[in-house]
Parts: C-alpha cells; sequence; structure tokens
C-alpha cells in the first residue's frame, strides 16, 4: 500500500499546483501593474498645429485646460486614456477626431485615484470647431466626432453652473433666432458654467457609439443651428446628474438608437427641442420639473421605449407642441404633490399623441396613461393598465380630441373620477369619436369608464363591461349644467334599460346633465377599435392550460379570436414556441374555450385577442398563468397564510424576487437582506466540492498492479 500511496500523491500533483496557479496568478498580476504603473504624458494649453495623441505615449494627462485652435485637428487614436486634473476641460474651436473602436474605446477620466462625478470638466466644441459632414447616406466623411469613446467623471466647473429655469411653454425665437441655452460665444470657455460633460454650442459634432457614465451635470449638451443639426447616435448615456436634460439635451439634431437610462435632471433623460427622437431605450430616469424619459418641444418623438422613468408632470414623455407617435410607454410615474398628472404622456399645446402602447403607468392626481390640453390631439392609441389617485386612470382630455383608442384595464381611486377617461369639454376641439372604452374599475363610487364634463360629441364608440358605470356625466362647467349628445355608440347591449342601469346622469341626481344615448347602435361599431375579449380564465394542469373567456358582445360573425403563449416574462410580447397546438399566437376560429398542452415545468402566461377575419386585431385580454413551482437549485421563499402570498426568487448568481397575489406577480428589484452572505457561502461551497470531486475522481494505480477505486468513485476510462 506504501506504492499506492506515493501513486496517489503523484496524481494528486497537477490539480494542488493547477489551484495554487488559479489562486495566485491574479494577485501577483495585481501585484505586477501596481509596482509598475504607466507613465502619463502631460498636454496642456493651446494646441497650435495637427496633433496626433497616440496608443504608444497613452495615457494623457490634461493638467490644464486643453483648447484645439482654430484651424487646428487634434487627432486621438483608438485605445488612448485621456485623464483630466480638477476642473479641466478640452476646448474644441478647431477638429477633433476622436475615433475609437468597440474593442479599444477612447477614454476620457478623472486623474483621481478614486474618481467621482464632477472631477473634471468637459469637451467642449465652440461654435468655431468644425461640424460633422455625412455622405448622402447618412455615413461620416470628415469633421468632429467621437465615436466609440468613454466619457466619465466630467461635468465639473470653475464656477457654480447656472440653474435649470422653469419650464416655459416654448422658446421664443426673436428675428430668427433661438436663444442658446449655454454659454454664449463671447464667455471665456474655460470659466463657464458647464452644462454637459460633452457640450457643443451653436456645433455639430457626430457623437456616436459612445458611453457616456457618472458625470456631475448632464450627459451630452449639444445646442446646434437648423442649417447644421448634430447627430447623437447609438450611444449608452447612464448615471449622469443635472442640468436641463440629463442624459442629453439637444437643440435641432436627431437622437437616435441610444441607450439613456437612471440619468437625473430638471427635464429628465432627453431634452429636445426642434429635434427629431427615435429607436430609443430611456429607462430609469427622473426629472425635478417634467418629462421624467423625454422632454419634447416643438420635436417630433417617434418609435422610442421609455419605461419606468419619473417627474412631476409627464412621467415618461412630456410633449410641447410635439409629435408622439408609435411609443412604448409603460411602468413611468407622475408624482407631483400638487399636480402630478400624465404618468405615460402629458401632451400640451396642439400635440399629437398616435398609435404608442401605453401601459402600466400611474400619476398622483389625473391622466394616468395620458394627460392632454390644449387642442392635443389622441389618436389610435392602446391605453390599458394605468392608474391615477383623482381623475382619468387611462386618459385626462381637456379641451382636446380623442378618436379611435383602446382604453381598457384602468382605474383610479375610490374618489376619483372616470376609470378609464376624464373627458372635459371646456374650449377648442370636444371631440369623443370611435373609441373602444372595455372594462375599466374602480373600487367603488360613483365612478365611470368615462366621466364627462361640459357637451362634447359623444358619437361611434364601444363601451362596456366598466365598474361601477359605464358612463357618469358631470355635465357642469363654472356651474352650467347641459344635456350630452351620446347617439350612435355601442352599449354592450340592445336593452335600453341595461344601458340606463350603468348609466349616471340626471336621472340620478337632478344636479347633472342628460346623457342623450338614443338611437344606440345594435353591435360593435366598425370604425372603433376591436375590443379585448374579456374575462379570460384558466385551469392548470399538468403541462396543460385550460382557458374560457367571454365572447366580444355585439360582435359580427366574422369575428374570431388568437390564444397568445410565452413562458419568458409576464406581459406582452408572446412569442412563446413548444405547444402541442402550435406556437403563439394559435388561431382559434370563433371558439371562447382552448387548452394548450404540452407546455413543459416552466410558468406559461396566456392572453387572447378578438380579430376580423383577415383584418383588425384587438388588444389583449387580461393575462392568465399556469401557476406551476418552479424548480431551481436554489429557491429564496416565503410563504404568509395571513396575506395569502408567496414570495420566490431566483438561483444564486442572480435575483429577482416575485409576490404573488390577487393582482398577479410583482417584481421586485431589490435582493433579501443575506444575498451577499448566500453567494460567499455557495461561492465557498461550489469552491469545496469542485476540489473534493476532483480529489474523489482520482484512482490508484500501481506501476505494476490494478487500479484501486477508492470507496464511492467512478472510474473513469
Amino acid at each position: 500500500m506504501a506504492g499506492n500511496t506515493g501513486q496517489r500523491q503523484t496524481y494528486l500533483r497537477p490539480l494542488v499546483a493547477l489551484t495554487l496557479i488559479l489562486v495566485l496568478l491574479p494577485l501577483a498580476l495585481g501585484a505586477s501593474a501596481r509596482a509598475a504603473p504607466a507613465v502619463d504624458t502631460p498636454v496642456s494649453g493651446p494646441i497650435l498645429s495637427d496633433t496626433t495623441w497616440t496608443l504608444a505615449n497613452s495615457p494623457y494627462l490634461a493638467t490644464t485646460n486643453v483648447q484645439v485652435m482654430a484651424g487646428v485637428t487634434l487627432t486621438i487614436q483608438a485605445g488612448v486614456v485621456v485623464k483630466f486634473n480638477t476642473d479641466k476641460l478640452l476646448q474644441v474651436d478647431g477638429t477633433l477626431v476622436a475615433r475609437g473602436t468597440a474593442l479599444a474605446p477612447i477614454t476620457f477620466t478623472s486623474s483621481q485615484a478614486s474618481p467621482q462625478p464632477g472631477d473634471w470638466g468637459n469637451i467642449q466644441f465652440t461654435d468655431s470647431s468644425v461640424d460633422a459632414v455625412f455622405d448622402g447616406g447618412g455615413a461620416y466623411v470628415g469633421g468632429s466626432i467621437l465615436e466609440y469613446c468613454t466619457v466619465e467623471y466630467g461635468g465639473g466647473s470653475s464656477m457654480p453652473p447656472t440653474p435649470a429655469p422653469a419650464p416655459t411653454p416654448t422658446p421664443k425665437v426673436v428675428d430668427g433666432v433661438l436663444p442658446l441655452l449655454g454659454p454664449t460665444a463671447d464667455q471665456d470657455r474655460a470659466e463657464a458654467s458647464v452644462y454637459g460633460t460633452i457640450q457643443a454650442d451653436a456645433a455639430a459634432p457626430l457623437i456616436a457609439h459612445c458611453t457616456v457614465r457618472h458625470n456631475g451635470r448632464g450627459g451630452i449638451y449639444a445646442v446646434a443651428t437648423e442649417v447644421s443639426p448634430v447627430t447623437i447616435r447609438d450611444n449608452v448615456i447612464s448615471g449622469n446628474s443635472g442640468g436641463y436634460g440629463g442624459g442629453v439635451l439637444t437643440y435641432y439634431g436627431t437622437v437616435t438608437g441610444n441607450t439613456i437610462r437612471d440619468n437625473a435632471g430638471g427635464y429628465g433623460g432627453i431634452y429636445a427641442g426642434y429635434s427629431t427622437v427615435a429607436g430609443n431605450a430611456v429607462s430609469g430616469n427622473s426629472a425635478t420639473y417634467v418629462g421624467g424619459g423625454i422632454y419634447a418641444d416643438e420635436s417630433m418623438v417617434i418609435s422610442n421605449t421609455v419605461s419606468g422613468n419619473l417627474a412631476g408632470n409627464g412621467g415618461g414623455i412630456y410633449a410641447n407642441h410635439s409629435t408622439v407617435a408609435g411609443n412604448t410607454v409603460s411602468g413611468n410615474s407622475a408624482t407631483d404633490y400638487y399636480s402630478g398628472d400624465g404618468g405615460g404622456i402629458y401632451a400640451d399645446w396642439n400635440s399629437t399623441v398616435t398609435a404608442n402602447i401605453v401601459s402600466g403607468n400611474s400619476a398622483d392626481n389625473a391622466g394616468g396613461g395620458i394627460y392632454t390640453m390644449y387642442s392635443s390631439t389622441t389618436t389610435g392609441n392602446i391605453v390599458s393598465g394605468n392608474w391615477a389617485t383623482h381623475a382619468g386612470g387611462g386618459i385626462y382630455a381637456g379641451g382636446s380630441a380623442v378618436m379611435s383608442n383602446t382604453i381598457t384595464a384602468n382605474s383610479v381611486s375610490q374618489d376619483g373620477q372616470g376609470a378609464g377617461v376624464y373627458y372635459g369639454a371646456y374650449y377648442g376641439v370636444s371631440d369623443f369619436l370611435y373609441n373602444t372604452i372595455v372594462g375599466n374599475t374602480a373600487p367603488s363610487g360613483i365612478i365611470g369608464g368615462i366621466a364627462i364634463v361640459g357637451s362634447p360629441q359623444f358619437h361611434y364608440n364601444n363601451l362596456y363591461g366598466n365598474s361601477p358605470y359605464d358612463v357618469v356625466v358631470a355635465s357642469y362647467y363654472y356651474g352650467a349644467v347641459a344635456d350630452i349628445s351620446s347617439t350612435n355608440n355601442y352599449w354592450g347591449t340592445t336593452a335600453s334599460v341595461d344601458i340606463l342601469d350603468h348609466v349616471y346622469d340626471w336621472y340620478d341626481n337632478a344636479n347633472r346633465g342628460r346623457l342623450l344615448f338614443i338611437p344606440y347602435l345594435h353591435g360593435l361599431d366598425p370604425q372603433a377599435p376591436v375590443p379585448p375579449p374579456q374575462h379570460l380564465q384558466g385551469v392548470a394542469g399538468a403541462g396543460a392550460v385550460a382557458s374560457t373567456w367571454d365572447a366580444v358582445p355585439g360582435a359580427p360573425a366574422d369575428y374570431g379570436y388568437k390564444v397568445y403563449y410565452d413562458d419568458d416574462a409576464p406581459g406582452p410580447p408572446y412569442h412563446g414556441t413548444g405547444a402541442a397546438q402550435g406556437n403563439s399566437p394559435i388561431d382559434v376560429g370563433a371558439l371562447t374555450q382552448f387548452t394548450l398542452s404540452g407546455l413543459g415545468d416552466d410558468t406559461v402566461y396566456v392572453a387572447v385577442t378578438a380579430h376580423e377575419k383577415g383584418g383588425r386585431e384587438g388588444w389583449y385580454s387580461n393575462e392568465i398563468d399556469n401557476l406551476r413551482k418552479v424548480y431551481l437549485p436554489l429557491i429564496l421563499r416565503d410563504y404568509s397564510p395571513a396575506t395569502g402570498t408567496a414570495t420566490r426568487g431566483a438561483p444564486l448568481g442572480g435575483y429577482g424576487l416575485y409576490s404573488y397575489g390577487q393582482g398577479g406577480y410583482a417584481a421586485s428589484t431589490s435582493a433579501p437582506a443575506n444575498t451577499g452572505l448566500l453567494l460567499l457561502i455557495g461561492g465557498l461551497l461550489a469552491l469545496v466540492i469542485v476540489m473534493v470531486g476532483a480529489y474523489l475522481l482520482v484512482g490508484d494505480e500501481a506501476a505494476d498492479g490494478p487500479v484501486e477505486q477508492l470507496p464511492g468513485t467512478q472510474r473513469l476510462g
């Protein structure tokens, strides 16, 4: 056995040696890096001739302000690091060509050992700098550019910054000139207040594929001209604070394809004037004033995803004289104590809000989904699952046209008005036409799916299934009481007595006007949106979900239904695959019950839509899931019999808790208090298992004898 023991030691030596290498190598490398720091190349003052900052001489250290003089080009090679001492900046009066790559970005950062936001000044492009030049296809061909650059820990100033002013309806153009919001051309730039860490004053560099983060002012502040707009595209702008737009402020620019998250400022993520804001992901930003995600003035806001932002008014988007079209706006909040209007979108002064999906937003006052005023127009939107405290869970509209919207599953508090819509025909356009208002609810009280104040044109709508009432008539404005013309609407029934039961008006309270609903439609209005099916319910079995739903009342014979499912997360889109009946969606014709099978062990989410044969399709019903147990390596769970809620978590290595109650799953982004300890214990346990397992899988093989298999092991080969 002595020989065998010696052989065992020989087998284990490679494992021990490898373990020591893996443990000690990072420490050795770290010590080596600390022992031999790179030598900074100092730069300062004016650059008087064309200059290149090379990778070989990186990093560079700006010991004073650096100025690229007019007519001069500074080129910075990929991978270069430029560090700045306190409050120092780079001013570009000529041309800056800083083109990194995805694998070798250029970095502009603090020189401090422990960098903090505001350590250094900024990169300033003045009005004499050379604007970016593009070919006919929009590709860069010359001029100033920041591409694949990281700009961090800047935004400091040698003078206190000028506070952001209170919001105004529209900037005034005087003699054809829009006043600049930043320092004027004749100010000393080195001593000027910093408005953005990348700052362009009457200048238009290209800013593309950059990371702009952790700065003490707004990320990008770019005021260009109508003739030479600035282009800001495909950047990640995060964790910046201060200024007008915490992430981006631009006048006369295009802001496209950017990820703008977790910034804070007077106007949140993006402040856009006379600009186009398209295709951006805007999330987690906050505004002191309005427009938590986007503030738009005389601008186009198109096809953005705007989620989880916060502001006093317009939690997601605040639009003034602007068009807001094709955006997905979800989970935003308006929280001002005195107003708190427009959780998703606040549309003011002749704005147009069209073809947006507005869901899951909230307002402390009015317009949980959309708040629209002063001759604005709201058309073709999906407004679902929003909430407001006082008025208009889905939409609050005053003096504005509201047409062809789907308004469903919204709510207000017990003391609110208009679970789906609060419509005030105060002034201006007063058309409420071709809308579908279905399944909006309030806890109790005299609350309708729509509350009407004034005397609008109220026709050709589908409205039913709202509680406690479909319509509540206030019909007072400065003491006036008036009847409302409400003919040619569909109420989900053909019995006038049933309609009366779902309307609160003069017949219930003589201080209110009458809702004149006769004649009414006996079927769905064909021009209003297709209604979502109501009351989807399901029963889960082994790998299956059997579901039923109510047929859409008043639907023509060619109506059918589609069943959607998915297993990645609650809510649309639903792109599920693998069910025995086919991939999502499954057209089930006129059926109002259907069973999905072959679903496996994951939680599956199911919803249903209605559609015309070969034509339009409506929004989703309520969602159900199969509520099956999830099997994971480690589950953090807590069940409360008193509340009927359970908390479940993901495996070690990431967390995302979900609480299930009557309202479904509610996500939490915070880890339990002992997550760090669990991760540490789990990591140590994994290391022990690996080392012990490796030991046990080693057999003892004598040089001249058979292999001795250790107890509890399996021979390999």
